[in-house]
């Protein structure tokens, strides 16, 4: 999914940047139930093009690592974005929808236009995922998620990918773990990896308000439509709202 988003404002700039100067294992982690395999080199813009980042971000659901006890037959991912334009000193969004759902700081849910389901790839029919976007796990399984954002000069993009139980008898909307990632474009489109690994407290308070703020947008998202990018026409009349999710 070439997804293009958002970010904090410079106050939260200003705390990727420090995080990354200071250890980060100094930071309070988030719960984190398996392990990440995070995979992608940023590609830099060459002849007036734009920079893109081909990358998999993989989550392994084991339970035992944050002493649980859960049998989820599939997890899945949600993943919030945020991209700050420096050179304009804002936010950037890719469409209207983005910026209509996303949180004070600019972050928000990412997903397509025409797909109402906030869950990075279930399409419209509401039991389907497709594999180009996130292939699910399941205990001792990876759940893969593909992306390739894309974007031009002066631009730092934070993402965090967040695992979610989607289907369980006991541990069903239960968050199992979140990761971030990023990049940044200079002024004469090199594009660099940033900060990337499990992520920190605050980012799970952040994708609280960005499941809060989806929610409030959704009904009045008017009619999705679904997508060329799956082959998914099956009609919506409006977005979906997340369930309440909690960590495991």
């Amino acid at each position: 999914m070439k997804s293009k988003a958002y970010l904090r404002l410079r106050t939260a700039a200003i705390l990727l940047v420090a995080a990354a100067l200071v250890f980060l294992p100094a930071c309070t982690p988030t719960l984190e139930c398996g392990s990440w395999n995070f995979s992608g080199t940023p590609v830099s813009a060459t002849g007036g093009g734009y920079a893109y980042f081909p990358l998999t971000s993989a989550f392994t659901f084991t339970p035992t690592t944050c002493g649980k006890n859960c049998d989820c037959s599939q997890d899945v991912m949600i993943q919030m974005v945020s991209v700050f334009a420096t050179s304009e000193g804002t936010y950037v969004y890719p469409t209207s929808s983005y910026q209509n759902r996303a949180t004070t700081y600019g972050w928000s849910i990412d997903r397509v236009d025409g797909e109402g389901y906030g869950y990075y790839s279930l399409i419209n029919n509401g039991a389907t995922f497709f594999s180009g976007w996130n292939t699910p796990g399941a205990n001792g399984t990876p759940n893969t998620l593909s992306d390739q954002p894309t974007w031009y000069n002066n631009i730092n993009f934070y993402a965090v990918d967040v695992a979610v139980c989607f289907n369980s008898r006991g541990c069903n909307n239960n968050i199992l773990g979140y990761y971030v990632w990023s990049w940044t474009i200079d002024n004469n489109g090199n594009a660099t990896q940033f900060i990337t690994g499990p992520a920190w407290k605050d980012l799970d308070s952040e994708f609280q308000s960005a499941l809060a703020s989806w929610n409030t947008w959704a009904p009045t998202s008017g009619t999705e439509g679904g997508s060329s990018y799956a082959d998914d026409f099956t009609s919506l009349p409006s977005a979906v709202k997340f369930p309440p999710l909690s960590d495991l």
